[in-house]
């Protein structure tokens, strides 16, 4: 070959070689940002997701419904308080009451040994 076919050859190399490497270089850099833009999209979707939630919120903060739901749900909570203490007192009252009468019925029964006479019937149940 002749010395213009050789500096053709060696320039076109050249030139190939130039171009392989700016294409494996721009591959590489475009595998990057599509991992970056993946990344990015799953960030604006747990946003979107989030502000979604805090709409719902506010929504259901705002909406007639929800203000009645909130209101509903504090006066049947503080109704349960209520009851609850109401049937504690209850509880109580009846406990007093049994120990009293548990309390009647031993003294019953210490007068009755010491006089002979044997339980009425009332007596007989407040004991049980």
């Amino acid at each position: 070959m002749n010395i213009a076919e050789w500096i053709l050859v060696i320039m076109l190399s050249v030139t190939l070689f130039i171009f392989l490497v700016t294409g494996i270089v721009l591959l590489v850099k475009l595998i990057r940002l599509a991992k970056e833009a993946e990344r990015i999209v799953l960030t604006g979707q747990g946003i979107a997701a989030k502000a979604d939630d805090i709409v719902d919120n506010v929504k259901g903060m705002t909406s007639v419904g929800g203000i009645v739901k909130t209101f509903a749900n504090r006066v049947v909570e503080k109704q349960e308080r209520r009851y609850a203490a109401e049937d504690a007192a209850e509880a109580a009252e009846e406990e007093a009451i049994a120990q009293a009468a548990i309390a009647e019925a031993k003294t019953g029964k210490a007068r009755r040994r010491s006089t002979g006479k044997t339980e009425t019937g009332a007596k007989k149940v407040a004991k049980k």
